[in-house]
């Protein structure tokens, strides 16, 4: 087989591939709820970004009718202040403030049970990371989905706004370049064993029945945790369409890089402990085989590079496509989403190395096992 033909196949696989992906997402629609539940939103809070205020402010004002739990850390002096400043004159919001994690306390489940300890009376909880909005009616949406079929209804994440820098447009091309067909495409094949824990939501009455989110233990990935609870529980996960709108202040390209590096460690556990067919066909060869087909071309000539690069950037704009039409922002823009499919094998190896030393804002952590250590 020559290269050129080699190259053509690679391609078809890649589109194949893609294809099915998004004929899986694209088929993923949620029934309308015909149920309204009340909702207490529970938002860890860890300052160290520019961007803390301007995603926590929009909350308590587009749900007036929910309550919003503000948990932060008594030496994190700056969250502190900035959840305080946004909460006067809110009635819905109520800010604590507790001890900060100890080694093995996951610090946003540390959080999440002191929340819970306050007394929540609500149908439901819902957790929202703090660098994560909702839109208009969204929040309404995913509780009343979580209440009518009793389990975790977790929503699809999106970049939210402009990226405002070259590095910040990297990490948004990851979240708009893979997330949606992925987490729609798992769901449909009934391979949803985990969530995206950026926006999710439970009953109250199953949560207590499941033993809390005490129960959930204080491993490394919370987002796994939650989801195998309600697993073990007998609770259906639920991948909804609702958006979730992520912005995450990037400054440089190593903070870039350390963010999507941390990302890709807890998919490394997430995949070494379910790989199946399905992840490998859907998940793992889609990721390869953007930068093996560019490298090949690259010995081809310019043609064949032009020729993968086309396909890529088609692929890119469809993807993007499928999270606008289902309320998402995609507001990654076409050559971050390409740049960062490149950078997918690169990201692998680089969580490879080190792969038990991550940082997240001002905390750094070692990964001992399923354990967290701080240094």
């Amino acid at each position: 087989m020559t290269g050129g033909a080699f190259l053509v196949l690679l391609g078809l696989i890649y589109a194949a591939a893609h294809g099915v992906r998004l004929a899986l997402a694209g088929g993923q629609r949620d029934a309308d709820p015909r149920a309204e539940a009340t909702v207490t939103v529970l938002q860890p809070i860890l300052s160290g970004d520019p961007a803390l205020a301007h995603c926590l402010a929009p909350g308590p004002e587009q749900a007036p009718n929910a309550q919003f739990v503000w948990l932060v850390d008594d030496d994190d002096a700056e969250g502190r202040a900035v959840a305080q400043r946004l909460a006067a004159g809110q009635g819905n919001v109520t800010v604590v403030s507790g001890q900060p994690p100890v080694d093995g306390e996951n610090p946003k489940t540390l959080k999440l049970i002191r929340g819970q300890d306050r007394g929540i009376t609500t149908d439901v909880v819902a957790v929202l990371d703090d660098d994560t909005t909702l839109p208009d009616g969204a929040l309404g949406r995913l509780a009343a989905i979580a209440k009518i079929h009793g389990g975790l209804a977790t929503a699809l994440p999106s970049w939210g706004r402009a990226p405002m820098t070259a590095a910040e447009a990297l990490v948004a091309g990851f979240v708009d370049g893979q997330g949606a067909s992925a987490y729609l495409s798992m769901a449909r094949l009934g391979r949803n064993r985990t969530i995206n824990g950026m926006a999710y939501a439970v009953p109250l009455d199953e949560l207590g029945r499941l033993g809390g989110f005490a129960a959930m233990g204080h491993g490394v990935t919370d987002d796994w945790a939650i989801a195998r609870l309600f697993q073990s529980g007998g609770r259906p996960i639920l991948q909804t369409t609702v958006p979730a709108r992520v912005a995450v202040s990037v400054q440089g390209i190593a903070q870039a890089t350390g963010l999507l590096r941390r990302w890709t460690i807890f998919a490394h556990r997430y995949i070494r402990a379910n790989l199946d067919g399905a992840m490998v066909a859907l998940v793992l060869v889609p990721g390869v085989l953007p930068l093996v087909g560019l490298v090949l071309a690259t010995f081809l000539g310019a043609w064949a590079v032009g020729a993968w690069v086309a396909l890529l950037w088609a692929r890119a704009a469809l993807h993007l496509r499928l999270v606008r039409q289902i309320g998402g922002a995609g507001a990654a823009p076409l050559w971050a989403v390409v740049l960062a499919e490149l950078a997918l094998p690169v990201l692998s190896v680089a969580a490879a190395i080190r792969p038990n030393a991550i940082r997240w804002r001002s905390r750094r952590m070692r990964l001992d096992g399923g354990g967290i250590r701080y240094e």
